[in-house]
């Protein structure tokens, strides 16, 4: 059953869909008892300003004077994410020491008024606390918005799966606890979704468990497939936080990089200034769909003004012609720069794989796949310039796609053809796999548009049962009435059964 007992935080919660002008928090200077003054200090805060920052001190701090008391110091006040990030850095290692003689706790939350239950009731992550961290609709997003990696257990309590997981979960959630990161750096959580189906509805939670990996508050496309074991889940949150930025000693060393990936190309000053930061947390939640490098110092000095780091993207040469593009915002914004890395490495056509095709599937759009000989790079640099050029006010409708013709060779027999017809491309929707007349007839203009036109209308359905539509050319006044071939590619789709153990294979 569904808890439909609302807290006061999750009543001030609905409030935020009232926002016009922008984030509002509750704001309040460092003074004694100044609960009350919290709770109804409302503020708009400015257009750059997009997180509620708390600071919670005991002590006689931030002012020693004569004959000063220990008591609650509270600041809460409109701040930025890297500001956010700073602030708990420099203070979360001191929160540990609550119920000692001194402590601060410093915590950063995105939605209207979110920073309201944080006075209330000073509900702060002990890392003494064992197992996994319940998350409730009044906590998640402070959680998220306060660590850089958050692995969620969503799991139903009648379910026996969710039941045999748990322990091993929180001992899991023990282990990475034990294994000292950085305060913010991780926090493996848990969510019962009969009691918070708000929560699971937000992230399509479907079936029990299902394990979610968050980098930056920012969900990852793919759920956890890997072994549920205290092991395995401990090097997992070990792999995720190593750095995924490859450093460079010289700028000779980027005239070797991949040319049949894309990358990203940091010149900095030195590691620990804060656009550094930034693009590590970038690349992190990006790392699986470009390249991350960064040079500092003398590596990188010919390439930037002094105290001026800048970031480039360089495309794939192998298959593009585009040219080195420079980041032109703010390099300490990580909202900003991760719209322009995610713009530049998820490309308008994209390639599909094994690896990645349950992701694809799971977006729902029907894919336009050329399908090609992986020694064939000539027909995949025409497909996407054609794709760029025609067809870019399409992308919200299909996903533009190529594919290694020899690993799918499946495909192609349902499409009655073989390696040797290569390359061709087809419309998979799903239900059926559509053939495109003819590979030549690509470079035609308007010709993929109307292909995928007649998918939109549903002719390419109708006339693969019924034939050509009344009033076109017919070279047979007989209808032949037929089936198109299956589509192959939704097999590849997540299971709706438990754990993903049923799928078909290709």
């Amino acid at each position: 059953m569904f808890n439909y007992c609302l807290s006061i935080v999750s009543l001030i919660a609905l409030f935020s869909f009232a926002r016009v002008f922008g984030l509002e928090c509750y704001v309040c200077e460092n003074q004694e008892d100044n609960n009350e003054k919290c709770v109804k200090t409302i503020k708009t805060c400015e257009y750059n300003q997009d997180v509620c920052l708390t600071e919670i001190k005991w002590g006689s701090t931030p002012y020693w004077s004569q004959g000063a008391k220990k008591q609650y110091y509270v600041s809460k006040r409109c701040s930025n994410k890297t500001e956010c990030a700073t602030t708990r850095h420099h203070y979360m290692p001191l929160c540990t020491h609550i119920w000692y003689q001194d402590w601060v706790c410093s915590d950063c939350c995105q939605g209207d008024r979110c920073n309201y239950y944080i006075i209330l009731c000073h509900s702060f992550y002990n890392p003494t606390d064992s197992g996994a961290v319940s998350i409730t609709q009044n906590n998640l997003d402070m959680v998220l918005a306060s660590n850089e990696i958050v692995f969620i257990n969503f799991y139903a309590e009648w379910c026996r799966f969710s039941n045999m997981l748990m322990p091993i979960f929180d001992d899991a959630a023990d282990e990475v606890t034990k294994a000292g990161y950085d305060s913010g750096k991780v926090v493996m959580g848990k969510v019962d979704c009969d009691k918070e189906g708000a929560i699971a509805t937000r992230f399509h939670i479907t079936k029990y468990p299902t394990l979610k990996l968050f980098r930056n508050g920012i969900p990852a496309k793919k759920e956890y497939r890997g072994q549920r074991s205290v092991e395995a889940f401990s090097e997992f949150i070990k792999k995720q936080l190593t750095d995924p930025i490859k450093n460079f000693g010289s700028l000779k060393e980027l005239h070797d990089l991949s040319e049949d990936k894309r990358h990203i190309i940091g010149y900095m000053d030195r590691r620990d200034q804060p656009e550094y930061e930034v693009l590590r947390k970038v690349a992190a939640s990006l790392k699986d769909e470009c390249q991350f490098h960064a040079g500092f110092g003398d590596a990188s000095q010919q390439m930037h003004p002094p105290g001026q780091p800048i970031v480039v993207f360089r495309a794939d040469r192998k298959t593009s012609t585009e040219p080195d593009e420079t980041f032109k915002g703010s390099l300490t914004n990580f909202d900003e720069l991760y719209a322009w890395v995610q713009e530049k490495c998820i490309p308008l056509v994209r390639e599909i794989t094994f690896e990645n095709a349950e992701e694809l599937t799971e977006e729902g759009l029907p894919f336009l796949i050329l399908f090609h000989h992986p020694s064939d790079t000539e027909s995949v640099k025409k497909y996407k310039e054609i794709i760029t050029r025609d067809l870019v006010g399409e992308k919200q409708n299909v996903n533009f796609l190529t594919a290694d013709g020899v690993r799918f060779e499946h495909p192609l027999h349902h499409l009655g053809k073989s390696i040797s017809d290569l390359p061709l491309i087809a419309i998979d929707s799903f239900r059926h796999m559509y053939l495109f007349p003819s590979y030549k007839d690509m470079e035609k203009p308007g010709r993929l548009y109307q292909f995928l036109q007649d998918l939109y209308s549903g002719k390419l359905h109708r006339e693969f049962h019924y034939g050509p539509d009344p009033g076109q050319p017919q070279l047979d006044t007989d209808v032949k009435v037929t089936t198109p071939p299956e589509s192959t590619f939704k097999k590849l789709a997540p299971s709706k059964n438990r754990y993903t153990l049923l799928r078909d294979e290709l």
